[in-house]
């Protein structure tokens, strides 16, 4: 404990855990990373619509790479039935975190041969025998994190992630300050892009404590609802409702999408786009080229989600 110095942010300490089961790393890629260097993994089967960002992670460990295909639900169509004593691994990508029960159907059988990536799923729950991996930082304002849920023994290094540098953004943003805060944003994610497992930041283990959760999932899951009712006769998706805590509310449509995003960044309304990559078969580019994410996250207000419902609508 320390008395008196100089001052703090003045955060409320909620004591809030999130997968306190979880070894602790800087980034979901370095959580991947530990647990592939530990279990001396050889193949690894990925969907052939994912972020690239895993890959550079794979090639340091010298992991196959093999990809399977997914379908217009987003669901694996062919990939390899392993045996338990196999060296090769598949990684289940809960897209969005809108397949979590079609995920628990998958894993059924053998759950020891799955990974299941809940980057955008951070409340997905842990399914025993499995490995998960989460993304915390996708879903709240921390500079760094990412979590593995395994029955594997990890080695997690006593080395901490130093996250001083790369909190601008999340100080500007906060106080309005958008644009300024972007470059410092790229930033910090280019830090992130270094796979060698550290711990998490003291930082980011302080501001998840400070996390008010319940209205987090609340807000997100009350705005996903309204755009599923106002866009699901739109949608070339067919998603899933259920009791999930989405990322985003995807809305598909028949065309590209570019010109509305770039028009939309004029208005200061920003839509990430998921991903672009080579290795994307006719799905993925499907999903990037001709799907709006719709954000849903806790700062979004009543009146600002029904006026760019409006602006979208207006464009269908």
């Amino acid at each position: 404990m320390s008395i008196g110095g100089y001052n703090e942010l003045n955060l409320h300490n909620r004591n809030t855990e999130i997968q306190p089961s979880a070894y602790q790393f800087q980034s979901a890629r370095a959580a991947l990373y530990a647990y592939l260097n530990a279990t001396k993994i050889k193949t690894l089967y990925v969907p052939n619509y994912i972020c690239d960002s895993i890959f550079p992670a794979l090639r340091a460990l010298s992991v196959e790479i093999k990809f399977y295909s997914v379908n217009e639900q987003l669901l694996p169509i062919d990939y390899p039935k392993l045996t338990k004593k196999s060296d090769s691994r598949i990684l289940l990508v809960n897209y969005f975190g809108l397949l979590n029960e079609q995920i628990k159907t998958l894993t059924a059988i053998e759950p020891g041969l799955f990974i299941v990536d809940n980057s955008q799923a951070l409340f997905c729950e842990h399914i025993e025998g499995t490995t998960s991996i989460y993304s915390p930082r996708k879903f709240l304002g921390i500079p760094d994190g990412g979590f593995l849920r395994t029955a594997e023994k990890i080695s997690v290094p006593e080395t901490r992630y130093d996250a001083s540098e790369n909190v601008g953004h999340l100080l500007l943003r906060a106080a309005g300050d958008v644009k300024a805060g972007y470059a410092r944003f790229l930033s910090a994610e280019e830090a992130l892009e270094c796979f060698i497992p550290k711990r998490m930041s003291v930082i980011s283990a302080h501001l998840i404590k400070c996390a008010g959760i319940n209205a987090i999932k609340e807000k997100r899951q009350r705005n996903y609802r309204l755009l599923y009712t106002e866009f699901k006769s739109f949608n070339q998706l067919d998603l899933p409702i259920d009791n999930q805590v989405p990322l985003c509310y995807p809305l598909q449509l028949a065309f590209d999408i570019t010109s509305i995003c770039n028009e939309f960044i004029t208005k200061s309304i920003y839509l990430p786009r998921y991903w672009r990559s080579d290795f994307n078969g006719d799905v993925g580019r499907a999903m990037y080229e001709n799907t709006l994410f719709i954000p849903i996250d806790e700062r979004i207000s009543s009146d600002e989600l029904k006026n760019l419902i409006k602006l979208i609508k207006n464009k269908l």
